[in-house]
Formats: structure tokens, sequence, C-alpha cells
């Protein structure tokens, strides 16, 4: 039972450790292609969804008056709980400390940048950082430096726990904006 919970954290932060930039705006259709509802909350960087309900962790990042990312806490997750008529609601302690909580870094080098981890999977990052005014978070989707969009997860309910049986990652390139995606199967 642990191993299997294990393995939903270890994908869950896959998909969210390539955070980017997502634009969307309304209640448009999930491109996970399940048909649920996409958030569209103020700064939104990326979001998480899964097969077994429209239920969506939204990441959005905290930016002060001065234009700068917080410094202490540059990123907010939370439930967009849209089976509950889209009510944001914060992580519980155990998704926010196991699965879906970051670890954030400034980078020495690079002001008002900071490398993202999440504390389910180190093995993967990404730079949050503002550009032209926004903020976004910068990785790797199908080998290409990118902006993430979203994730959705494919679920396997039948047994206790559920467990991932495949990922699709939607993202957006850095130059062109070209739409690129990578699916696999944990």
């Amino acid at each position: 039972m642990v191993w299997d919970l294990r393995k939903l954290f270890w994908f869950c932060a896959i998909c969210a450790a390539v955070f980017g930039q997502f634009a969307a705006t309304g209640w448009a259709q999930s491109p996970g292609g399940a048909g649920f509802p996409v958030p569209s909350d103020p700064n939104q960087i990326f979001f998480l969804q899964r097969s077994m309900n429209s239920n969506t962790i939204v990441y959005a990042a905290r930016i002060g008056s001065d234009q700068k990312l917080d410094r202490n806490e540059p990123i907010e997750i939370f439930w967009r709980r849209f089976n509950d008529n889209g009510e944001k609601l914060p992580l519980t302690f155990t998704e926010r400390n196991l699965a879906f909580g970051v670890h954030t870094k400034p980078l020495r080098n690079w002001p008002d940048a900071y490398l993202v981890t999440l504390k389910a999977y180190s093995g993967r990052s990404a730079v949050l950082r503002i550009v032209n005014g926004a903020p976004q978070l910068e990785g790797k989707v199908a080998g290409q430096d990118a902006r993430l969009i979203s994730a959705f997860l494919h679920l396997d309910e039948s047994g206790r726990i559920p467990r991932v049986i495949k990922v699709d990652l939607r993202g957006e390139t850095l130059d062109s904006r070209q739409p690129l995606v990578e699916s696999f199967i944990p």
C-alpha cells in the first residue's frame, strides 16, 4: 500500500516539476481529454488534473506590490474543487508535504528567479521567474525548453490507492509557443 502511494506522489511530482505558464480563461474544456473545467486563476503557472474527478491542483506565483516574486513563498498551491462549484481550498498537510508541495531556492546568479522542485520528487526541477511582466516556470517537455501548461494523470482506481497508468504533459515551446505533448507510461 505504501509503495503505491509513493508511486502516485512520484508521478505527480514529475508532472508538476516542469511547470509553465497557462493563459486559459473561464471554464474551458481541459486539454487532458476528460472534458474537465480549466482553472484561470491570477498568476497561474500550472495545473494538475486526474482522471478520477475534475478537482484540480493549481500552482500560482505570489507576486508582491514591487512586481517581484515573494521571497518567502513564491508559489501558492491550492485545490480548485470543480466538483463543488470551483471553490478554492488549501492543500491538506499531507498533500502539501508529501505530494504536491514544493521546495524553492533563490538562484544566486539570476535575480528574482527560483529553482523549484516538488517535495515528493527532487529528480526534476524548473526555474520560476518573471518574463515580460508575467510569471512562468520553465523546464523540459519532450526534450525541449518549455512552459508546461498542464498535466493529466490517468489513474487505475481498482485498488485501495489509485495508481498512475499514464501521464500527459502539455506545454509550449519558449521561443515560438508551439504546443508540446509528452505522454508516458510510468
